[in-house]
């Protein structure tokens, strides 16, 4: 059996982390069911966090099987994570949104940067990692 690649590892710990951050961070009191937003508000966040899931486990599927077309494969495995993850970035661009409310601190990270874009960040630099380490073991 054939040793996996150091990039198809290296890219499956942010398709994990895209398939397990959003049940442990949104499903739960403070983002779905949080009963002080709208239903929209929770429709959205259901969608939102469903459809990351998703993506990221056909990004699995792709970066696993056999595939005739494997640098399509591998472009579909990192679009996943650094689409999710980027998106949050994106957010801040939008008047009046925040990486967190008020009243609910996250933790910090080194002291100063917030959990959540702290993993967003790790999330995005580790799939464009991986997905350089396949494409430059391709090429090899």
């Amino acid at each position: 059996m054939n040793r996996p690649s150091a990039g198809r590892v290296v890219l499956t710990i942010p398709l994990v982390a895209t398939v397990l951050a959003p049940i442990f961070a949104d499903w739960n009191d403070t983002h779905v069911f949080n009963t002080h937003w709208t239903g929209h508000a929770r429709f959205h966040g259901v969608v939102g966090t469903s459809a990351a899931i998703a993506w990221a486990l056909v990004g699995l599927w792709a970066l696993w099987r056999e595939s005739p077309d494997r640098r399509m494969a591998d472009t579909i495995a990192a679009l996943g994570p650094i689409l999710y993850w980027g998106f949050f970035f994106l957010a801040l661009a939008v008047p009046g949104t925040a990486f967190e409310d008020p009243g609910h601190i996250l933790t910090r990270v080194f002291g100063l940067v917030p959990i959540n874009v702290f993993v967003a960040s790790v999330n995005v630099l580790t799939a464009a990692v991986g997905f350089f380490l396949l494409r430059r073991a391709r090429e090899a």
